[in-house]
C-alpha cells in the first residue's frame, strides 16, 4: 500500500506544470469563482458521515498559475461532476491569516499551508473521509488530467493501481 501511494505521488508530481513559476494573467487567484467551494470545517464533518473524499486547492492571490487552474480546470463540466460526486472542494490562501480548523487543532491557512509542506503554488491535496492525506500535487493541472486524478482518489482505485495502471485500463 505505501508503495503505491508512494507511486501515485511521484507519477502526480511527473504529471505537473512547475507550479512555482507566476503566469503573466491579470486577476486574482478568486475570478471567475466557483460556487462550490465549502469550509473545511464543513467539508471534515460531512466527509467523515457521506463517505466522501475532500480536495484542498492551496492558492496565493498573485499566482498565475492559481488563476488559471481556478479559471480552466475548475470551471470544466467534468471536473465539475467529478467533484460532486466524490469530494468536498477547500481553498486555503496560503498567505491568508484566517482562522480554520483541520482535525481538531486551529490553524492561520497560511500555518495549515506549512502543516501540508506547500512550497510552491497551487498545490492541490487529496484527503480521505476519515483525514488521511492520500496524495499532493503542485502546480497547474490540465482539467482532463485532473478529472481522471479525482475519478482515480474518488473510486478508490488508488488502494489497488498505481495512477498509470488507472489510466491505461480508462483508455
Amino acid at each position: 500500500m505505501l508503495l503505491k501511494t508512494f507511486n501515485l505521488i511521484i507519477l502526480l508530481f511527473l504529471l505537473s506544470a512547475c507550479g512555482s513559476e507566476q503566469d503573466s494573467a491579470m486577476g486574482h487567484a478568486g475570478d471567475n469563482d466557483h460556487d462550490f467551494w465549502v469550509s473545511l470545517e464543513t467539508a471534515e464533518r460531512q466527509a467523515l458521515d457521506e463517505g466522501k473524499y475532500i480536495v484542498l486547492d492551496i492558492y496565493t492571490e498573485w499566482c498565475g498559475y492559481c488563476r488559471r487552474m481556478n479559471q480552466e480546470t475548475y470551471a470544466d463540466q467534468r471536473v465539475n461532476e467529478a467533484l460532486d460526486r466524490f469530494f468536498y472542494p477547500v481553498r486555503i490562501d496560503a498567505e491568508s491569516s484566517e482562522n480554520v480548523t483541520f482535525q481538531g487543532s486551529n490553524y492561520e491557512m497560511r500555518d495549515l499551508a506549512v502543516e501540508f509542506g506547500v512550497r510552491s503554488y497551487p498545490t492541490t491535496v487529496f484527503i480521505s473521509p476519515d483525514g488521511e492525506v492520500i496524495a499532493a500535487q503542485t502546480g497547474f493541472i490540465e482539467p482532463e488530467t485532473f478529472h481522471r486524478m479525482l475519478s482515480f482518489v474518488g473510486s478508490e482505485s488508488y488502494k489497488d493501481k498505481t495512477f498509470r495502471e488507472y489510466t491505461d485500463s480508462a483508455e
